[in-house]
């Protein structure tokens, strides 16, 4: 594979990728250019600094006022992303919705439990408890089962009546 840089004036950068099949090793190579290698980009709001860090080592993702933040073990960074983005772009992390201004990763949580009026409460391996509202509460447990299934478990095809 050749690979040509050229230095451009300022202004908006781009990247053209020619290929004459699509390839895993470029469809990698796309995935990496456009998330900037996995990593995340997120300010604290005292200091208006920019900080880097990466998607698993989120928590959970909470929108509050219209800002969108992501928590982690013991940092909370501001992102300039909305909900849906994230949730969408960052989904095989383990990102699940669970209230409507709140995703949670599911592979940092540590125990579930149902509650009353089929809400699900999760503690998180930071000692946090977060509520899943029982409008996601489906969608959680149709993911843990598909999760199950790709890691090993029963490939039988179900059908509900």
């Amino acid at each position: 594979m050749k690979i040509t840089l050229r230095k451009v004036k300022p202004g908006e950068e781009e990247i053209i990728v020619r290929y004459h099949e699509m390839t895993p090793e470029i469809s990698d190579f796309i995935r990496l250019a456009s998330r900037s290698g996995n990593r995340m980009e997120g300010m604290k709001d005292e200091t208006k600094q920019v900080y880097y860090f990466a998607p698993e080592d989120v928590y959970y993702f909470e929108s509050v006022d219209g800002m969108l933040y992501a928590c982690l073990e013991k940092e909370v960074y501001r992102l300039r992303d909305k909900l849906e983005d994230i949730i969408y772009q960052y989904e095989e992390y383990g990102f699940v919705r669970c209230t409507r201004t709140m995703a949670l990763n599911l592979y940092r949580v540590e125990w579930l439990k149902s509650q009353p009026e089929g809400r699900i409460l999760a503690a998180l391996q930071n000692g946090e408890k977060v509520i899943i509202s029982r409008k996601y509460a489906e969608t959680l447990r149709r993911r843990l089962k598909e999760g199950n299934r790709k890691s090993g478990g029963n490939d039988e095809k179900r059908t509900e009546t």
